[in-house]
């Protein structure tokens, strides 16, 4: 059973009571992400989700640990461009456990200095292992060639300048601007009944102040650009991507089926080509992201640097031609595989709670699977085709690429035997 309330300090609980289970999925989600920083604070909201468990006023980091593992639970966070969460899953009988341990994080963290420089290194050995990781990395330098002035262009994890500069000053700066009341969500799924979590934290969490809604300027994307870093890898890591939708598009399931043609598993357009008639890449795929007021498409592959223009004359041949593939067969294909996805993603505790969070965040209201499913449905051919014509102009697309590339230029990449 869902059940949506909304406190007086304008907190929102969202819940999903299932009695038969042994378990919950607890999560604490705040509308703020890095998208909210400032030039100088690169890298702050990930900061703040790593030094949340670092000590509360009850709490040192280690009890925190052995609390969690004593209960053979799982504490963990994580950090997006427009939002922060922190959950929990644990046993129904331990709800008290984790609803203390997560009000104790967030309102109560003591941000000892000591623990702030020394997670100032553990941060930068994070970042140094995300650039030792070129099939992620290039994701993020496809966000810098779409948003190269915006914060939604920024690595999630900030730069060694503006991480060598966190303070405690800085951290509680950030968090009375965006750590409100307006902007949290507390999300729930499992063994717990509705009034039982609104009653927990409507007594915790009734002294965080409301606060203004995120101010960020919608960004202008660029089209046409090409950003290349020169490594001496193995293989080329590319993405080419451009604007697609923002969150509350009312075209949403029309995207997510033309995604899951385009590059979404195994039957994919570009996997069977590239990979299964060809045999040019190992690795490929293509995903949407949405956000407030931006959205971008984007394809990747991972090859061999003697394959570039092969793939490249695949992925634009592709493009070009999307609109005619998108047949009756291969739509209804789509929806069976999307329908299926999501539905087996709800067999996790964890996955509701994100899914009622996300709904909440999104569009103000819990959206049922069956509602889900049927929006899927409803989609036609020929809106597939329409926004297949919209979003697939190579004009508009940009390239980031991580390899040995130090003699490829955009001439190289750029959409020239059949556009």
């Amino acid at each position: 059973m869902y059940q949506r309330t909304v406190l007086p300090n304008g907190v929102r609980v969202v819940s999903e009571y299932i009695p038969y289970v042994r378990s919950i999925s607890l999560g604490v989600w705040f509308e703020t992400g890095s998208r909210d920083e400032e030039a100088d604070e690169r890298g702050l909201a990930h900061f703040i989700e790593h030094m949340l468990f670092k000590g509360t006023e009850r709490y040192s980091a280690r009890d925190m640990a052995e609390v969690m593992d004593q209960c053979g639970g799982h504490l963990n966070a994580f950090t997006g461009k427009e939002h922060t969460c922190y959950y929990a899953r644990v046993l129904d009988e331990d709800f008290d456990v984790a609803v203390d341990l997560l009000h104790q994080m967030l309102l109560h963290s003591v941000f000892d200095e000591q623990e702030i420089l020394k997670e100032r290194g553990v941060v930068l050995e994070e970042l140094n292992m995300s650039e030792d990781e070129p099939d992620e990395l290039v994701h993020e330098l496809l966000n810098e060639a779409l948003w190269p002035t915006h914060p939604l262009g920024r690595n999630i994890l900030g730069t060694r300048e503006t991480i060598l500069r966190f303070d405690r000053e800085k951290i509680l700066s950030f968090m009375a601007r965006n750590y409100t009341t307006d902007r949290l969500v507390i999300a729930c799924a499992g063994n717990v009944e509705h009034e039982r979590l609104v009653s927990e934290f409507a007594s915790r969490f009734s002294s965080l102040p409301r606060g203004p809604q995120p101010n960020t300027p919608p960004p202008a994307t660029s089209r046409g650009r090409l950003l290349i870093r020169q490594r001496d890898t193995e293989q080329v890591y590319l993405c080419l991507g451009g604007p697609a939708l923002p969150r509350n598009d009312h075209r949403k399931a029309a995207l997510y089926l033309l995604d899951t043609l385009l590059g979404g598993g195994v039957s994919s357009l570009l996997f069977q080509e590239l990979r299964e008639e060809r045999g040019l890449v190992y690795n490929t795929y293509s995903y949407h992201a949405s956000y407030r007021d931006a959205g971008l498409l984007s394809i990747f592959a991972g090859f061999s640097r003697q394959n570039l223009d092969q793939v490249m004359d695949v992925v634009y041949h592709q493009l070009q031609n999307l609109a005619s593939s998108i047949t009756e067969e291969a739509v209804q294909r789509s929806k069976s595989q999307l329908k299926g996805s999501m539905m087996l993603s709800l067999e996790s505790m964890s996955s509701r709670m994100s899914s009622l969070a996300k709904n909440e965040i999104n569009y103000g209201r819990i959206i049922p699977p069956d509602e889900m499913i049927a929006e899927i449905d409803a989609v036609e051919r020929e809106q597939i085709i329409d926004l297949a014509e919209e979003l697939s102009n190579p004009a508009n697309l940009s390239i980031a690429a991580i390899g040995p590339l130090d003699d490829v230029t955009w001439g190289d990449l750029k959409c020239r035997k059949i556009c």
